[in-house]
């Protein structure tokens, strides 16, 4: 996913809400502009820090996950070179 655009995609959706919610009671014009700035900002206030917890959650993963895969392949070169000993002492017999 790309997270790079989340803040944004969580501000427009609660922008939306609050101009449908705020349409649908009929509020004032200096009253609908009000809250459509305070759910603005807070919301993408609240988009970014999500946005970071899952940028740092991603990357420990993604270090976890590289760490996995380096020891696997060490493991199989590990067991390629003990193989090809053997095969060595058989061909020496």
């Amino acid at each position: 996913m790309n997270r790079k655009s989340l803040p944004i995609i969580i501000t427009l959706i609660a922008a939306l809400i609050s101009c449908v919610s705020s349409i649908w009671i009929g509020v004032s014009f200096n009253e609908f502009v009000k809250r459509f700035a305070i759910s603005v900002v807070t919301f993408y206030i609240l988009g970014s820090i999500i946005k970071v917890v899952m940028d740092i959650g991603f990357k420990v993963d993604e270090e976890e996950t590289a760490k996995m895969e380096d020891e696997q392949a060490e493991g199989e070169d590990s067991e390629d070179e003990n193989s090809s000993e053997s095969n060595e002492n058989f061909d020496a017999e």
